[in-house]
């Protein structure tokens, strides 16, 4: 062959890839961490995998600090409560230090380092939410040490609020110092969507079980079996609305697999019967329909009424066929969740007769006599308050009242609501304006803002807040919306190891 045709030859030759080291670091990371909780569930949370789990953790968190936030996403949304409430167990006694705390205090050091002995380092500032975060954390301080001294306070209880209000918004802190650029964001929030497409396989575990997983945890006040886990379903709610945005402003090339993706995750939180899940799914659709773009909108309105119009001919179709054909050989438990599904929406404007409806109502109404003794300054942590039904009587946490907003109120007065008020009015206030700067990241953020809505909304029917499996996306979330002005302010060197 000669010279001549030997430079054809390589021309033609197509260039060689490296391979993606950094991607592939990222997923060994989860596949170990993720065998640590599986080992967690069956084997509980020991000293030795407790040394073991921080060990393997450090090795993979500390040279690059943004894994550590999405091994936090990831792991919560598909582990739930064995990541994040699975105590150290050491002689049969338990420590509530659970392996998210070890992930967050991780990387907590990683940014640190990153900080002190690293030449890219994240750009430091403490602006009015950020100020105001630390004196309502402060303020959680105080009332941390004013439980401890009260002989009316459980101890375990009071050091629980104080991590769900002072430690666990550490995240807040972690997301606006790490993630600094538009790629950690994207990348962060794409981990909590394919979080969120794992998901669709407990929604398949439940309807094989016929029962989904993890579910005894949250029983049902009505009948009924729940085919996804409450839990899950909160998540599917986040994720459900981020993708929705994101079709609204046209980022997929095809739309036929997200829409597919948005029915199952429909359908999973239809069938966890979370009535308040759907209506907070309501609430932060139409948020989203009021702040997107003129051109948005009338892409969400046409592909919101094209699918209700699709899901109103197959429940349609469905009651047709149930009633008019003789299927004797449909499954009763089909039949039967049917009519369960039925009860829990029309419970949702009749709650005559539901337990749940009551218990709530008569402990809101209690809460609200005890928070009238002491408005300002609340009853403080660890408390309880008595509940007296026609046929129960019996005291419940103040932290568990199924009221975050209320919670907070009761506990820590008005001072404590005002002050965690500010901090999400503020955030919204620096950062509103920047969102609709860059065209690339709007989607994001604006679904971010649905995400945020749908939470606060729900947490007024659960004690989201004060159960950091719900809790830490209220601060991931809270976090990733701070970061529009900070994207948008700075054009920071990409990040290559940290």
């Amino acid at each position: 062959m000669t010279g001549k045709n030997k430079n054809l030859t390589a021309k033609k030759s197509p260039p060689r890839r490296t391979p993606n080291w950094t991607l592939l670091y990222n997923i060994v990371a989860y596949i170990y961490l993720a065998a640590f909780v599986i080992g967690i569930i069956y084997f509980s949370f020991s000293p030795l995998i407790f040394i073991l789990f921080v060990v393997v953790a450090a090795i993979f968190i500390l040279p690059l600090n943004s894994l550590g936030l999405g091994i936090i996403v990831c792991l919560t949304m598909i582990f739930e409560r064995f990541f994040t409430l699975q105590s150290l167990v050491i002689e049969q006694a338990a420590y509530k230090i659970y392996p998210l705390d070890l992930v967050i205090l991780i990387t907590g050091l990683a940014l640190l380092i990153n900080i002190f002995y690293r030449k890219s380092r994240p750009k430091l500032f403490l602006e009015a939410p950020e100020k105001i975060l630390l004196l309502f954390m402060a303020l959680t301080g105080l009332y941390f040490l004013r439980g401890l001294i009260d002989i009316n306070a459980d101890p375990a209880v009071v050091f629980s609020s104080f991590k769900n209000y002072a430690f666990y918004p550490i995240l807040y802190f972690l997301v606006i110092y790490i993630i600094q650029d538009s790629k950690k964001f994207k990348n962060l929030i794409h981990i909590m969507i394919l979080s969120g497409l794992a998901l669709i396989v407990f929604i398949a575990i439940g309807f094989f079980r016929g029962q989904g997983l993890w579910t005894e945890f949250t029983p049902l006040s009505t009948g009924g079996v729940r085919l996804l886990a409450g839990t899950h379903a909160f998540y599917l709610v986040l994720t459900f609305l981020i993708i929705l945005s994101l079709l609204a402003a046209k980022r997929f090339y095809n739309n036929s697999l997200p829409s597919l993706v948005l029915w199952l995750w429909g359908l999973g939180i239809a069938v966890s019967l979370m009535r308040h899940l759907w209506l907070a799914l309501v609430v932060g659709a139409l948020v989203l329909l009021f702040i997107a773009p003129k051109t948005n909108r009338k892409k969400l309105i046409g592909y919101g009424l094209k699918n209700l119009m699709v899901l109103a001919s197959i429940v349609v179709l469905v009651v047709l066929v149930v009633n008019l054909l003789p299927l004797q050989g449909l499954p009763e438990g089909i039949n039967n969740y049917g009519g369960d599904l039925k009860e829990r929406v029309v419970s949702i404007l009749n709650t005559a007769g539901d337990t749940s409806a009551s218990w709530r109502i008569s402990l809101w109404q209690t809460a609200q006599r005890v928070w009238l003794l002491n408005p300002f300054l609340g009853v403080g942590f660890g408390l309880k308050i008595p509940l007296e039904l026609p046929d129960w009587h019996t005291f419940e946490e103040v932290r568990n009242i199924h009221n975050s907003l209320l919670a907070i109120l009761v506990q820590m007065g008005i001072i404590g609501l005002l002050l965690f008020l500010l901090v999400i009015a503020t955030v919204l206030a620096k950062s509103w304006k920047k969102i609709f700067l860059n065209e690339d990241l709007n989607p994001y953020y604006l679904g971010l803002v649905a995400c945020l809505t749908a939470l606060i909304f729900a947490s007024l029917f659960q004690p989201y807040l004060e159960t950091n499996l719900t809790g830490v996306f209220f601060w991931l979330i809270l976090g990733l919306i701070r970061t529009g002005k900070i994207i948008n302010n700075q054009k920071l060197p990409a990040e290559t190891n940290g």
